[in-house]
């Protein structure tokens, strides 16, 4: 994995479930800017993941199928909280979001600390 990536991936969700708490505490849903960050964030995670895919056969991680689970796993919470957000017009959209955005965040810690180990 590449570390400023994933580090930057980090940041990027902490500062969307930050924004999107912001929103869920003035009451008001997830908006169109909100939105489109998560679908920009999943799409960076995915390019993450096949990174990790590829650069797993030379730096062979510690725990493949738990790298591999994390990995494919990832891609899973935002898509779900921008579904919620899109359906749920109220302050509880901007909370599912802000939920998956922190998921991510410690989903992608978890990633990259298991790069690590196997480094």
């Amino acid at each position: 994995m590449i570390t400023p990536l994933a580090m930057t991936l980090l940041g990027i969700g902490l500062l969307l479930a930050a924004w999107t708490g912001l929103q869920a505490y003035r009451r008001r849903p997830a908006n169109a800017p909100q939105i489109v960050t998560a679908i920009a964030l999943t799409a960076a995670l995915a390019v993450q993941s096949v990174i990790g895919w590829f650069r797993m056969t030379a730096d062979i991680p510690h725990d493949r199928v738990t790298f591999i689970a994390y990995s494919i796993g990832i891609l899973l919470p935002l898509p779900l909280g921008i579904w919620v957000a899109r359906l749920e017009r109220t302050r509880w959209g901007s909370i599912a979001l802000c939920f998956t955005a922190v998921v991510v965040a410690v989903m992608t810690l978890r990633l990259h600390q298991l790069w690590q180990a196997g480094s």
